[in-house]
């Protein structure tokens, strides 16, 4: 069974998101592997604390992710 584990900052998707997100994980699992494995696909969302998130050696905060999730695209 597919098992798909999605990690990012505690605060940084609000309820309605981490919903949207786990459907469209289903789908993207069902829509390359068959509708048939649905029923069986797993998705965890983990939430950790700021703090444990690094990129470039810079510490990661949940409003820097809200941010980057609301700015509209550069090519849109």
């Amino acid at each position: 069974m597919p098992c798909i584990t999605y990690t990012t900052v505690e605060g940084a998707l609000t309820d309605e998101q981490k919903k949207a997100l786990s459907t469209a994980l289903t789908d993207a699992v069902t829509n390359t592997l068959g509708e048939k494995l649905k029923p069986n696909i797993w998705v965890t969302l983990n939430e950790a604390p700021e703090g444990n998130f690094y990129i470039g050696g810079h510490t990661l905060k949940a409003n820097t992710l809200k941010k980057l999730m609301d700015t509209p695209d550069s090519d849109a």
